[in-house]
C-alpha cells in the first residue's frame, strides 16, 4: 500500500471515530434508556394541562375579572393566584385592552382602593399598555358556568356524538381516567 492509501485510509478512520464518539456524546446518549424514558415522563408531567391554556385564555378574555381571593386576606397585597392570573391577562390586555373587573364584598373603600391601584401597577411591571385599560370595582363579566357542568363537559370532551360512533377521536385532548371521573 502506497503512502497516498496509508495516509486516505488513516483520514477516513480518524474521521469515522470522530464522528461516532460525537454521535454517542448527545444530551440523549449520556442516559440509559430507563433514564431516557423517565425524564419523557417528567417532561409530560411538567407540561400536563397545556392543551387547556387556550380556553383559559378563552375564559379570562370573557370575564376579566379578579376577586377577592386573588388578593392576601385583609391586605392589599395581589396573592400567588392573583399573580397567576394577572400574568395571563397582561398579555391578553396588551392585545386587546379592556376593563379588568374586580369584584367584591369587601366594605373598606380604601382597601379597594389600594388594590385596585396595586393591580394598575402590576399589569403596568408585567408591560401591559394601560391606555388601552381599565381597572375597577364592578360586577364580573362574562357567562359563567358552574364547576359541575365545566367537569361534564371537560369528562364528555368535544367530540360530535355522530363522529364518536364512527370512530371519531375527541378533540378536547382528554382522556378518561380509569375511574371514569
Amino acid at each position: 500500500m502506497s503512502n497516498k492509501n496509508r495516509i486516505f485510509v488513516f483520514v477516513v478512520a480518524l474521521s469515522m471515530v470522530v464522528i461516532t464518539s460525537a454521535a454517542c456524546h448527545g444530551p440523549d446518549h449520556d442516559m440509559t434508556a430507563t433514564e431516557q424514558h423517565m425524564a419523557h415522563m417528567e417532561n409530560a408531567k411538567a407540561n400536563y394541562g397545556r392543551h387547556l391554556d387556550d380556553m383559559v385564555d378563552n375564559g379570562i378574555l370573557r370575564d376579566m375579572s379578579l376577586a377577592d381571593f386573588h388578593f392576601v386576606a385583609h391586605s392589599s397585597e395581589i396573592s400567588g393566584t392573583g399573580a397567576s392570573r394577572l400574568n395571563r391577562m397582561a398579555h391578553l390586555l396588551n392585545t386587546y385592552g379592556g376593563t379588568v373587573r374586580y369584584e367584591t364584598d369587601e366594605a373598606d373603600a380604601t382597601l379597594v382602593s389600594q388594590r385596585i391601584d396595586h393591580v394598575k401597577e402590576y399589569l403596568t411591571m408585567a408591560g401591559t399598555n394601560m391606555d388601552r385599560v381599565q381597572v375597577k370595582s364592578m360586577i364580573s363579566g362574562g357567562g359563567g358556568m358552574t364547576a359541575r357542568k365545566a367537569m361534564e363537559v371537560d369528562a364528555k370532551g368535544t367530540v360530535n356524538p355522530a363522529a364518536g360512533a364512527s370512530g371519531g377521536l375527541p378533540t378536547s385532548g382528554m382522556m378518561a381516567s380509569p375511574s371514569g371521573r
